[in-house]
């Protein structure tokens, strides 16, 4: 299994979204999707919520190649400016680089496109490395409040 199948395969989320990962490198990430019905909000076009989710896992991707090993990221603060909307049936490309990395955190900038080059949406987001408390387990134990 390459690095990419492993990275979308560890992530439910990414798979329902329908996101395709297309490379991933030292705080660089690229995603595509192509809109589909499921993303649509009324008026037919997509919803907020997906972009801000495209740019999230995205921007994401990018900062956990520069965590240090044995750490994840956490979104801490995320950020859209959203500028036309997306319809159905189009390609959007998702680009995302990483504009600091410290010890603890990260900071990313994101930009949806249209296959045309015409801007979707374009964020910013700040990430917090955390230590994984269980590097062997699929999931996080639950923690008490």
């Amino acid at each position: 299994m390459s690095d990419v199948e492993n990275i979308l395969g560890q992530s439910p989320f990414m798979e329902q979204l329908g996101l395709e990962l297309i490379r991933r490198g030292d705080g660089i990430a690229e995603t595509a999707l192509r809109v589909q019905g499921r993303h649509l909000r009324s008026r037919g076009i997509m919803h907020g919520g997906v972009a801000a989710s495209l740019l999230d896992s995205t921007m994401g991707l990018a900062a956990a190649s520069r965590a240090p090993h044995g750490y994840f990221t956490v979104t801490v603060q995320l950020s859209i400016n959203y500028t036309r909307p997306a319809w159905l049936d189009e390609d959007l490309k998702i680009v995302a680089n990483i504009e600091h990395a410290g010890q603890q955190t990260a900071v990313a900038r994101g930009e949806i496109k249209t296959s045309d080059g015409m801007l979707v949406a374009l964020g910013t987001a700040t990430f917090m490395f955390v230590r994984d408390p269980s590097p062997g387990t699929e999931n996080l134990p639950k923690q008490g409040r």
